[in-house]
């Protein structure tokens, strides 16, 4: 399913896109500081920018493409999990997002980027964000 809004605190916005990188509608985007608007990974889970809604293919150039930016930290969105299983005990809790931006990691975390706010099946919930950087009011 990869991610999507649950709440409509979201706005849409248009990011450059960085040359030779894949994108695929549903990911996290992050910005790696250097004005590259990348796939989120394990490793990069902080200056995330929004869900991708729209799919690229790598090539040459870059062009532009829509993600919904969260609006505030009550903004929440439907994940899907990778390894591991999801409880009702564990709302509340913190989670990372894996590797290509697609899931949550309900085995194993480090950074607690996503907090489950509501669990749904033992692969899917509810979650926030627990740090939104570039927040527009």
């Amino acid at each position: 399913m990869a991610f999507r809004p649950a709440s409509r605190d979201w706005s849409m916005r248009k990011i450059p896109t960085t040359v030779e990188t894949t994108y695929t509608a549903g990911m996290w985007i992050y910005n790696d500081g250097s004005q590259d608007n990348l796939p989120a990974t394990t490793t990069t889970q902080f200056g995330l920018l929004g869900i991708a809604q729209e799919s690229k293919s790598s090539s040459a150039t870059t062009t532009d493409i829509h993600i919904l930016v969260p609006n505030s930290m009550n903004s929440t969105f439907y994940a899907d999990g990778g390894s591991g299983t999801l409880t009702k005990e564990m709302e509340g809790d913190g989670f990372d997002f894996e590797a290509g931006g697609l899931t949550i990691a309900q085995a194993t975390s480090t950074y607690f980027t996503a907090e489950l706010v509501k669990f749904k099946t033992a692969s899917s919930g509810i979650f926030r964000l627990r740090g939104v950087y570039g927040v527009e009011n």
